[in-house]
């Protein structure tokens, strides 16, 4: 449904060019999800806006539904691209109903519809949304949530071929936002929608996406699927933004397939490395997930002892700091266990699968 292919996007500052995209290529398969992931200036919202045909790229090429949008002597507008596009502001017009509102693309589009055709494709937009009830509600009386769902409808009433999301949960509260996640997944997938969604949450990425690329200052750091760029980063980049919550540097010791022994100063982590190939003395990093290491009151054979500092309660997890040899760990336990005080002598089991071993970046 969408291929990018070595778009560039450089902008002229007072302090010289500004490479924004570097040479990104990426696809967007048909009823597939995709999510631009990344920390703010990763270049993911000024790659949507090429996309939608809002900035002018530098170089490469865009393709949506093998019409091409731009190359080196084509860039198509943006209302000529078989796109929708939700921002994260909504861009709702107040002076209008609801109705107006999502019937407004329909009204300047080339395509004409009649009152009719109009009326059957806002009601329904607005069913896909669940919202068939506010048609006639002004603008000004919605909730955050209601006006997310009719910037949503309006995308949709058009019937894009692809539809472009730009944050569109992040002016919302927690658990409104929680609620909407479960409620994109479902339209999603009810609807086979082909969609580029650009988010900075990582619990958004991993409910809502088919594929992830994260992207770090203008590249793509890493593309899979959830599973596997959550469990599998590749880089330290990764690592930190996925969440390791634990990256810590050491030396290869031994290798035995993708099983990898780490001397990491306060002992031996063995750890295994999918699709990487390390040599025993390499400078490497290991990633540890919080809820991927064990503690305990009581010592086994394969434990690490640690000294409690201090805990605090998430909610559905308990989360302590732990110092290991003048190494402070992160360990995240369910809350229904155990409970650990400061100064409380423990004992930590990491297993092998929970460690990732990655490069050194350089």
């Amino acid at each position: 449904m969408l291929n990018v292919n070595g778009l560039v996007k450089i902008y002229k500052t007072d302090y010289g060019d500004v490479q924004a995209i570097k040479g990104v290529s990426f696809e967007v398969a048909d009823g597939e999800v995709v999510t631009l992931l990344g920390p703010s200036g990763c270049g993911k919202t000024t790659l949507l806006r090429c996309v939608a045909g809002l900035e002018r790229p530098d170089g490469g090429e865009i393709t949506i539904s093998d019409q091409t949008v731009f190359d080196s002597s084509t860039n198509t507008a943006t209302h000529n691209r078989p796109i929708a596009m939700v921002f994260q502001s909504y861009a709702i017009w107040p002076h209008m109903s609801v109705f107006d509102n999502v019937a407004y693309p329909l009204k300047v589009g080339k395509a004409r519809f009649s009152k009719e055709e109009r009326r059957e494709r806002v009601h329904a937009a607005l069913e896909l949304v669940r919202i068939p009830d506010l048609a006639d509600r002004s603008a000004t009386m919605l909730s955050g949530g209601q006006q997310q769902r009719v910037a949503v409808a309006r995308a949709l009433v058009r019937e894009p071929q692809l539809l472009l999301l730009d944050e569109p949960l992040s002016n919302l509260d927690a658990k409104l936002r929680e609620d909407m996640r479960l409620e994109f997944k479902e339209l999603f997938q009810r609807q086979h929608l082909s969609a580029l969604y650009v988010t900075h949450d990582l619990l958004e990425a991993l409910v809502l996406s088919d594929r992830i690329v994260v992207m770090n200052t203008g590249v793509i750091a890493q593309v899979g699927s959830p599973r596997d760029v959550y469990q599998s980063p590749r880089d330290q980049h990764v690592a930190d933004f996925m969440g390791a919550g634990n990256v810590l540097d050491g030396k290869v010791q031994s290798v035995d397939g993708d099983t990898v022994a780490v001397d990491v100063g306060f002992g031996t982590i063995v750890g295994t490395s999918p699709g990487l190939t390390f040599t025993a003395g390499q400078d490497v990093i290991v990633a540890l997930r919080p809820e991927g290491i064990l503690m305990t009151t009581e010592s086994a054979g394969s434990t690490v002892p640690g000294t409690v500092q201090t805990g605090a309660f998430l909610g559905s997890a308990m989360e302590y700091l732990v110092d290991v040899a003048g190494h402070s760990l992160r360990v995240r336990t369910p809350p229904t266990s155990q409970e650990f005080n400061p100064d409380q002598q423990v004992y930590l089991t990491i297993y092998k699968e929970n460690a990732v071993v990655i490069p050194v970046e350089f």
